[in-house]
């Protein structure tokens, strides 16, 4: 049911940026996995709802907290992963994909001092195709809640679908990651993200026409 849902999210969101004079094929996807301390086996990302047409993962056990108890060795940082992979089928032939943003949202409660760290990186194929990364603050939050749409750079497009109509994987790793300033005292300020609320992520793709080859000369 998932990946029916995520095949016609991505449909809608591959059609809002194709040129309507072409329109694009219906990609499928044949196979998605999640892995990651932020998205381990049996807890992946829930699609809860489409905004602006690309799908919303949820993830459950993304929560954080400093000090780290698990690592009392490094307790001014902790931080979680998760990689989405995607194979997909039946493309848009003669046209390419770029992930243009990543954005990730969700609940936090920081100390001053404390910094929240989000990180996304993407793959198109066996191409790095960019990441980008933000650091935000108490200030950042409003109320406890934070949204920040990350701009993958640089501008890399994938390899063209050709005729076969299979789509280049894609692949999203995001990262979150708490940092404490550790005082004077010998104290570590504090800080929580996610918690009881589950932290949500999405991707924006883009599409367009692959460049011709020019016309040899007679």
């Amino acid at each position: 049911m998932t990946l029916t849902i995520l095949s016609a999210l991505l449909l809608l969101a591959s059609a809002s940026a194709l040129p309507q004079a072409q329109p694009p094929a219906s990609p499928n996807i044949q196979n998605l996995t999640m892995w990651g301390t932020g998205c381990p086996v049996g807890a992946a990302g829930v699609i809860s709802e489409i905004r602006k047409g690309t799908p919303v993962f949820n993830f459950s056990e993304w929560g954080l907290a400093l000090p780290n108890a698990d690592d009392p060795a490094n307790e001014a940082t902790a931080y979680k992963f998760c990689t989405e992979e995607m194979t997909l089928n039946n493309g848009p032939v003669g046209f390419q994909v770029r992930i243009e943003t990543v954005t990730v949202f969700g609940w936090a409660e920081l100390e001053e001092g404390t910094k929240l760290a989000i990180e996304a990186e993407t793959k198109l194929g066996d191409v790095v195709a960019g990441q980008q990364t933000v650091t935000i603050t108490k200030a950042d939050l409003k109320g406890n809640d934070f949204e920040v749409p990350l701009e993958i750079l640089p501008f890399t497009y994938s390899s063209c679908v050709d005729e076969t109509g299979a789509v280049p994987k894609i692949v999203i790793k995001t990262t979150v990651s708490l940092i404490g300033e550790k005082r004077a005292d010998g104290t570590v300020s504090k800080g929580v993200v996610g918690g009881a609320k589950a932290l949500g992520a999405h991707f924006n793709p883009v599409w367009r026409p692959c460049a011709r080859p020019m016309a040899k000369a007679i």
